[in-house]
């Protein structure tokens, strides 16, 4: 269950990044439409960090912690609360607008990817090379 946790959140990472540069490249081109696949992908990696955090919790409950870093308990508020708080806010702004939504939803998912990012480094490291040894199989 670890290793899901671990890998379920480095997807949900790169797909914050996929959203916010669609939502980057869309508003270079000019387009007032938003996709239906980024709404789709929007709503998938809501879906998927709704379970992560579920996981996470389950193991927090079976005594799985964040051990050997200053200030582990970070990893809770970045990797779940804060990125949450942050796509609800996108999603809101998204729907607020009457043209290109997708501005909202890349400014909910650059927050959010920074801030699972985050919630990733407290677990692994800091540093790429501790990213890197941590999601190598």
């Amino acid at each position: 269950m670890t290793l899901f946790h671990r890998y379920l959140g480095a997807a949900i990472v790169l797909l914050f990044l996929v959203i916010m540069v669609t939502g980057l490249v869309l508003r270079i081109l000019g387009r007032e439409e938003t996709p239906s696949a980024l709404w789709a992908t929007q709503h998938w990696t809501e879906n998927l960090l709704v379970i992560q955090t579920i996981t996470g919790i389950i193991l927090l409950l079976l005594g799985r912690r964040v051990v050997g870093i200053p200030l582990a308990w970070m990893h809770y508020l970045y990797g779940s609360l804060f990125p949450l708080i942050a796509i609800v806010g996108g999603r809101l702004a998204g729907l607020r607008r009457e043209q290109r939504e997708y501005v909202g939803l890349a400014w909910g998912s650059f927050f959010a990817f920074a801030l699972t990012l985050r919630g990733l480094q407290t677990a692994c490291g800091e540093t790429i090379a501790a990213l890197t040894r941590c999601l190598s199989p």
